[in-house]
Parts: C-alpha cells; sequence; structure tokens
C-alpha cells in the first residue's frame, strides 16, 4: 500500500500520520519528529513501485512469524505503510534511543549474531534442487572474480612499468600476490560449495536483512538490538547475509580469528550451516575485493583521499584479509580445503 504525495513533502507527508511536529533534526536520509505525542524517524529513500511493495511484504512477514527485534515501519491513518513524493519514498517508525553503553556487559556483534540467526532460522525455508539454476549462480560469481582479478592484474603490469613507485603502489605490489592467493582459496571454497549443493540436491534460503551492519540497529539499555532498514532484504543463502554481517564486523574494529569463531558460534547456536553453507560463507570472505575497491578509488584520483590516506586504507585492507586466512584455516585447515 503506497499513497502518491502531490504538495510539498515532509508536512504533507506528516499529515498523513495526523503529526504536527514541534521539532525536526536532520540525520542524514533520517529526519527525529518531535511531538506532543512522542518522537518518531521519518525515513526519506528511493524504492520502484516493485521494490516498495517487497518491502511492505518483508515488514508484514516479520510481524508475522513475531520477529521482535525489528523497529516496525507505522501505518497512515488511511493504511499506507509509504508514501511517494515524485522519486522520493517515505516511511515513519517510532524513534528508538540507540545506547552506546549498556546495564550490562554486552558485546554489540555477539547481540547481532544471536539476532540475525534468530531471523534465518524463522524465515528458514529448503528449495528445491534445479542444476542449472545452480550452475548459473556459481559461473556467474566465478566470472564476475575472474574478470575483477584481469583487472587488477593489467593495473600491477602498468605501474610495474613505471620508474618510481608512489607509496600506495609499492604497498601494493608488496602484497599482490597475497590477494591472488586469497582469490584462489576463494574460488577453492565456492567449488566445494558447488560441489556439496549438487550432491545434496537441496538448498536453503532464508530472508536475509540484505545490510546487516551497526548502524542499522539501535540498542536499549539492556543490550538488545532492533534492526531496522530492510530495504535491501532478500530471499536467498544465509552465507550471504553472514558474509555481509562479518565485513562490517571486520571493519568497525580489531579483531582475530578467535574472535570470529566465537561470532559463528553464537549464530551456529540459533542457526547451524551446512558444511557447503560454511565454504560459501568463507568464499565470499575470502575474495580480496575490498582491497580492490580501495585500488578503485585510487585510481580515479579525484582528489578526495590524499596519498597518506590511501596507503593507510589499504594497509588496513590487507591487515584485515591477513585475519581473515587465519580465521579460514581455523574453520577449515588447510587439508580439508578442497572439501
Amino acid at each position: 500500500m503506497t499513497i502518491q504525495i502531490q504538495q510539498k513533502p515532509i508536512g504533507s507527508v506528516l499529515f498523513q500520520y495526523d503529526l504536527y511536529p514541534e521539532k525536526i533534526e536532520s540525520y542524514g536520509k533520517v529526519k527525529k519528529i518531535y511531538t506532543s505525542t512522542g518522537q518518531y524517524a521519518l525515513k526519506e529513500t528511493l524504492m520502484t513501485e516493485e521494490d516498495g511493495d517487497w518491502f511492505i511484504h518483508v515488514m508484514k512477514r516479520l510481524e508475522r512469524i513475531n520477529f521482535n527485534y525489528v523497529i516496525p515501519v507505522i501505518p497512515t491513518k488511511y493504511g499506507d505503510f509509504l508514501l511517494r513524493y515524485g522519486d522520493k519514498v517515505f516511511y515513519l517508525m517510532p524513534w528508538y534511543e540507540d545506547h552506546k553503553e549498556f546495564r550490562y556487559p554486552v558485546e554489540p556483534e555477539e547481540v547481532m549474531a544471536e539476532e540475525i540467526a534468530k531471523l534465518h532460522s524463522l524465515t528458514e525455508r529448503t528449495q528445491d534442487y534445479s542444476e542449472s539454476v545452480l550452475e548459473d549462480s556459481h559461473e556467474a560469481l566465478r566470472k564476475r572474480w575472474g574478470l575483477r582479478r584481469i583487472e587488477m592484474e593489467r593495473y600491477i603490469d602498468q605501474i610495474e612499468m613505471n620508474e618510481y613507485y608512489s607509496p600506495f603502489e609499492l604497498t601494493l605490489l608488496t602484497h599482490f600476490q597475497r590477494t591472488l592467493f586469497m582469490a584462489n582459496e576463494a574460488e577453492q571454497h565456492l567449488k566445494a560449495w558447488f560441489e556439496g549443493a549438487k550432491e545434496k540436491e537441496s538448498f536453503r534460503s532464508v530472508l536475509c536483512h540484505g545490510k546487516p551492519s551497526r548502524k542499522h540497529a539501535c540498542f536499549d539499555k539492556y543490550g538488545t538490538a532492533y534492526l531496522f532498514n530492510f530495504e535491501k532484504a532478500v530471499l536467498d543463502t544465509p552465507s550471504r547475509d553472514l558474509a555481509l554481517m562479518f565485513r562490517h564486523f571486520f571493519q568497525s574494529r580489531p579483531w582475530d580469528e578467535h574472535e570470529g569463531r566465537h561470532w559463528l558460534q553464537l549464530y551456529e547456536k540459533q542457526f547451524s550451516l551446512s558444511e557447503e553453507e560454511k565454504h560459501l560463507f568463507i568464499s565470499y570472505l575470502a575474495f580480496p575485493e575490498s582491497i580492490y575497491q580501495t585500488v578503485d578509488t585510487y585510481m580515479k584520483k579525484d582528489g578526495k583521499m590524499t596519498e597518506f590516506q590511501a596507503v593507510t586504507q589499504l594497509e588496513r585492507k590487507i591487515l584485515t584479509m591477513n585475519r581473515i586466512h587465519r580465521f579460514m584455516n581455523s574453520i577449515f585447515p588447510k587439508n580439508q580445503n578442497n572439501g
């Protein structure tokens, strides 16, 4: 249910909820609305009609399955969940204050691992095996990774012809063979997933949040997380959501393979992964896309990053890659990499 708004957005949007703001504060795409009846979060986003229908379906499904770790979307007085103004879409939620400190010792990563696992557990569905779909998925990802490797190898060939190397180029050259090794490892785990899924003749799909990260969760004072921004939610393998969440964890603070194993164990207490799903999860993590993206940004030379900032970012990504390698080997010791 979506209604089209013709007048100026904020006032006319809030009128649909019978809300009359006393004060409005902006936080990026979210506006905090103060009213006499309470505080609300008004999100402005972009969605096609199809995307909007899917988003409404997801939010209603979360309510039906009693997934309580979510910030609900409030319908208008006419029962609409989304309001469209030109190419912009608005939806309203109650304002949840995000606590940074909790009454009890709580690690946000642990809480999120458990809650995403509960989401996956409540929405698990076993799909009939389709070898052609499986082969298409495997081949598409393998091909995309291959093209990315070729792009990076061409760039390396270019800079090796330089008489002098910039600090960024020297850092990349020093560690480039390591990125190729990790790309090969990713392909080996992808192959192990493909062979395992073919043998099982079925695969599982779950409702994936799509963008699981600390900035898409509000924590209350007791350390419970309430997830929001399900705009990229999709039915897919749990390995996808898990890899996205771990990538976020890896960038948010220092960690080691023992912490990584701990987060995975907490997830698996709620939702256990099959062997092939673990291979797929590790393949997503192992492929050095984040390093390649840093190289892409540097190659643009648009002035948004200084040389020092670019080197610092690259070194941080390399450090993460090495930690992922140790984490990977703690789950699949070297002699098990081929399944």
